[in-house]
């Protein structure tokens, strides 16, 4: 794996995180391969694929923001990137994202990304991204799990494994 493809790819992903960050979204559609005819892209919020420019178009940069949504802000970490042949890469990652809707609280969320990307005049440029948030399952186990204060309940641990072995 070519270190620069990597550095670069990485930098895209970044970039990405600092657009959404602006607060002027629609920026980030210029990260986007404006000649491929057929981006894919899979919002976790959405029921399906936005396929196709004027598809992704109206996702990125409507012609008007939605009035409830207030402010996001995205963070990447754990990129994995993957030169798949001349000019494509593909990668993985984990996006942290928070956002305030209307009136509410904000909520965050991490979920994982995989995108395809295509080496362009403007540098690398996305084609396909698609975001996989976790099953509840999964998600309420995570969230439950990260509720136990680790240090005071391994002390309890150690103490009930103890008295078992006793009676055993």
């Amino acid at each position: 794996m070519n270190s620069t493809v990597r550095a670069e790819v990485e930098a895209i992903i970044h970039a990405t995180a600092e657009r959404w960050n602006s607060q002027d979204f629609a920026t980030v559609l210029e990260l986007w391969d404006a000649d491929e005819p057929m981006p894919f892209y899979l919002a976790e919020e959405q029921d399906g694929w936005f396929i196709g420019q004027e598809a992704l178009r109206a996702y990125l940069a409507p012609a008007k923001r939605a009035p409830m949504l207030i402010a996001i802000r995205e963070e990447m970490h754990g990129i994995h990137v993957n030169q798949i042949g001349p000019g494509l890469a593909m990668a993985a990652w984990v996006m942290h994202f928070e956002m305030s809707i209307g009136h509410g609280k904000p909520i965050g969320e991490d979920v994982r990304v995989s995108a395809v990307l295509r080496h362009t005049n403007e540098g690398w440029r996305y084609i396909q991204w698609a975001e996989s948030p976790m099953t509840a399952t999964l998600y309420l186990r995570k969230l439950l799990e990260g509720n136990v204060d680790k240090e005071k309940f391994e002390t309890v641990y150690q103490r009930a494994q103890a008295r078992r072995s006793k009676s055993a």
